[in-house]
């Protein structure tokens, strides 16, 4: 029990870095990340895109993936690898954990009738 609260711990700590990470070392990056968020936004509005459990951004629809949005999608998803990584050596864990729970936070924080994908795999539309 002891280790799952310190793992806990870690991670509610890790995406506190998350935050600080973008914010404060990486002003390119944050910016990265801000330049794509509009496009991304309609592109999960048009349901062609959906955040996945790992923390990464899914293609849905074929209609989506023109070469200029693959490149988007790519670009976002390299650059929250980078981050994760950094994360996990912060706090000692591993990037894949680091965006597990970066998953979480993203769903809750999704806009109603984005596509998400639960920890079991399933995709759903967010309702409320």
């Amino acid at each position: 029990m002891k280790g799952k609260l310190q793992t806990t711990a870690a991670l509610l700590g890790a995406l506190f870095l998350l935050a600080v990470f973008v914010q404060g070392e990486s002003a390119e990056l944050k910016e990265r990340f801000l330049q794509r968020k509009p496009l991304l936004e309609q592109m999960k509005t048009l349901e062609w895109i959906a955040e996945n459990n790992l923390g990464f951004l899914a293609f849905r629809s074929e209609a989506g993936q023109s070469k200029e949005n693959t490149k988007v999608v790519n670009a976002e998803n390299q650059d929250r690898k980078t981050v994760y990584a950094e994360i996990a050596v912060k706090v000692n864990t591993s990037a894949e954990e680091v965006g597990k729970r970066r998953a979480v936070q993203i769903a809750a924080l999704a806009a109603v009738g984005h596509w998400l994908q639960d920890a079991e795999g399933n995709w759903y539309q967010k309702k409320q």
